[in-house]
């Protein structure tokens, strides 16, 4: 079925459908939430991604608006939400306790608004991902939705991170880009030595931040190996770039546990990440 481009003043999308895409064989959706766009993916019974909407919004009202209107989204089948927001803190599996989320959230995000809150098991239950969604959001999503379940965006880069841990090196950075930001997992001995997330105007900025970090972790930019995924042609990053600053610089997509029917699977020429790679 191909492309389907709309631009007007209310909404802005792009829609990719497989050659046999039928609604009504969407068994499941997941739905990736940034500041001002989301994306969603319909996957079949098998698992496999048949339909994919981008669509835009300027705030709350204009998010219901545009959700109320798109059909796929409104099948009420399990949907998982990623949120792509910063509040969020990693908490050692050791120490993980389910009841003190809000605690956990209080040392980075003092906002009072009503929440419910939310965590995520990366690495056999070794780390959680704690986050939450403001009340009025969750709201909006469980409009004639009786199975939903939430997640930190973070979730599938950390995850894909810890997949790979057993073939790193002693000095270890991986980086996902999505749109001007960026979360950056480092390991050392392949244990995670620190994970953040940062927004960046342009490829400089970009290469500042990455500096910043590998300096304060005293690793060495002629060893540590330097891995970039996701939408990085976004800040004009390539390879000679990168070999500026770092000798084992590497420019590359997550091997992926996506899979497409026929004729969706041009969504990947997007890099989107969680095209290729996504939190089961």
């Amino acid at each position: 079925m191909g492309v389907i481009l709309a631009d007007t003043v209310v909404n802005i999308q792009e829609n990719i459908y497989s050659d046999k895409f039928d609604i009504d064989l969407v068994s499941s959706l997941s739905l990736f939430l940034f500041d001002e766009k989301y994306i969603l993916l319909g996957k079949d019974v098998n698992d496999q991604i048949s339909g994919i909407h981008q669509k835009f919004f300027s705030d709350l009202n204009s998010l219901n608006f545009v959700l109320e209107r798109d059909k796929l989204f409104g099948l009420d089948i399990p949907t998982k939400i990623f949120l792509f927001h910063k509040s969020f803190a990693l908490i050692p599996g050791v120490v993980f306790e389910a009841s003190s989320l809000e605690t956990y959230l209080n040392f980075s995000d003092q906002n009072d608004l009503p929440a419910t809150y939310l965590y995520s098991n990366i690495d056999s239950n070794n780390l959680y991902i704690a986050s939450k969604i403001d009340n009025s959001l969750k709201a909006i999503f469980e409009k004639k939705k009786s199975n939903i379940t939430c997640h930190h965006g973070s979730s599938s880069f950390l995850s894909y991170a810890f997949g790979c841990q057993k073939s790193f090196l002693n000095q270890e950075i991986l980086i996902s880009v999505f749109g001007h930001n960026f979360y950056v997992a480092a390991f050392k001995n392949q244990n995670l030595d620190t994970f953040n997330v940062f927004e960046c105007e342009d490829r400089d900025s970009f290469m500042n931040y990455l500096y910043g970090v590998s300096n304060h972790l005293d690793y060495d930019r002629k060893h540590c190996r330097v891995t970039v995924m996701g939408e990085f042609e976004q800040l004009e990053i390539d390879q000679d770039f990168g070999e500026k600053f770092y000798k084992n610089f590497k420019l590359t997509q997550p091997e992926p546990n996506q899979r497409y029917q026929d004729g969706a699977e041009i969504f990947k020429k997007s890099k989107f990440f969680e095209g290729f790679w996504e939190f089961k």
